[in-house]
């Protein structure tokens, strides 16, 4: 889905009336519609990243790093935490190859 941009706005002619607007924007559905702007300072090569992978999987970078955060989220949460028998964790463990083996 594509944001239109609105058209640019003359300033120096700009003039107000008493007649209503011709668009009114919808009002926020849920919280998910409302976004707060923030500002952080990346190393370069996380910049890159981010912006390779996006690009590689179609989105902007402000959307892949909202899911990268929201994946966070659900991984650092205390109610998503659970135990795992060890045997499960060694059964996991043992399919993972290192570099060495081949």
């Amino acid at each position: 889905m594509t944001e239109q941009q609105p058209d640019p706005v003359d300033m120096d002619n700009l003039t107000f009336g008493d007649g209503s607007m011709d668009v009114v924007l919808p009002a926020p559905s849920g919280p998910d519609d409302i976004k707060v702007p923030r500002s952080y300072r990346l190393p370069v090569d996380l910049d890159q990243w981010i912006t390779r992978t996006a690009a590689a999987r179609g989105q902007k970078p402000s959307d892949f790093v909202r899911d990268m955060l929201r994946l966070a989220r659900s991984v650092l949460e205390p109610e998503n935490d659970r135990q795992v028998s060890m045997a499960d964790v060694l059964r996991a463990l043992a399919t993972v190859h290192t570099h060495d083996a081949a």
